[in-house]
């Protein structure tokens, strides 16, 4: 039997929650805790941070993500984002704006570009297949050693990151938020990067100290950055990010997700539906969070 409710507080005031066993959505861990036959949640996100930072989520409710259906709209956002820097296309629009109408030295091209990839997963792996159609070489940075993704020109583990960096022209970060990605880009790793390079960031904005980031920028130490998440989210209305003209900076809004986007809602419901059917097989679902991994 399949119930629908508009929120969260329908659900809790409902007679059937302590019934639920299956979810479809993302709950809050307060609600969680009320379904007392609660044994299993599809998210429509990719990320499960969500949960697997609650310090005692139960060991016998299973999460699932929707990795898989968002590497298509945000390996575009990506794309867009880096091209809109090295074509000044934000700069044209506001010299426009104020009545100007010449050439902006300095545009520049994907040709030839070497492009390091954080993370090699669906969303990874879709953006370096993108991306080499522009005539980039791919590097990809992934966590298990040997690993192998015919999009990507080279692999390496994060133990190789600092010496990867220094000779990438653009930095992807399409990481997990984990304990382990945490903080990884400061100071000091930020300074092993290129001054001409870019920096994307579509993981988590934790992932990036964001004042570190800002001095970076704000001395010429790098070229640019293209930012959907940050620390904190959003950021301040007069923080320096949001007024420098080297800088994307979005809402979290990369992954166009259910609701938003019929082709990401379709990705979605087929990974819900391939799930439903292993369900009642009692197979192993796809997607299925690793709390020891955190993703």
């Amino acid at each position: 039997m399949s119930f629908f409710f508009d929120s969260e507080k329908e659900l809790l005031e409902s007679k059937e929650c302590e019934n639920v066993e299956v979810v479809f959505g993302e709950p809050e861990y307060s609600t969680i805790r009320c379904m007392k036959k609660l044994r299993w949640i599809q998210m429509t996100w990719a990320g499960a941070n969500k949960y697997t930072s609650v310090p005692d989520f139960p060991d016998d409710i299973i999460v699932t993500s929707a990795s898989g259906a968002y590497g298509c709209v945000i390996s575009e956002y990506i794309v867009s984002g880096i091209l809109a820097l090295y074509k000044k296309l934000f700069l044209y629009r506001a010299q426009m704006e104020n009545g100007g109408w010449d050439k902006i030295a300095g545009d520049d091209t994907l040709e030839g570009r070497r492009v390091l990839i954080l993370g090699t997963g669906n969303i990874g792996q879709e953006t370096a297949k993108k991306l080499r159609c522009f005539g980039t070489y791919t590097v990809g940075i992934c966590r298990t050693p040997g690993k192998k993704q015919t999009d990507f020109d080279e692999m390496y583990t994060i133990e190789c990151l600092d010496t990867q960096l220094q000779a990438a022209d653009v930095v992807v970060i399409a990481l997990p938020g984990t304990a382990e990605t945490a903080g990884l880009f400061d100071a000091e790793r930020i300074s092993k990067m290129k001054a001409s390079a870019i920096l994307v960031n579509v993981g988590r904005g934790f992932i990036v100290n964001t004042e570190d980031l800002t001095d970076a920028l704000q001395k010429g130490l790098l070229a640019g950055a293209v930012l959907d998440v940050t620390e904190p989210e959003p950021l301040h209305e007069k923080h320096s990010l949001i007024h420098m003209e080297k800088v994307v900076l979005t809402p979290h809004i990369s992954g166009i997700s259910w609701g938003e986007n019929k082709f990401t809602r379709k990705r979605i419901l087929e990974i819900f539906c391939e799930n439903i059917k292993r369900d009642r097989n009692n197979e192993p679902k796809m997607n299925m969070i690793d709390f020891s991994k955190g993703y």
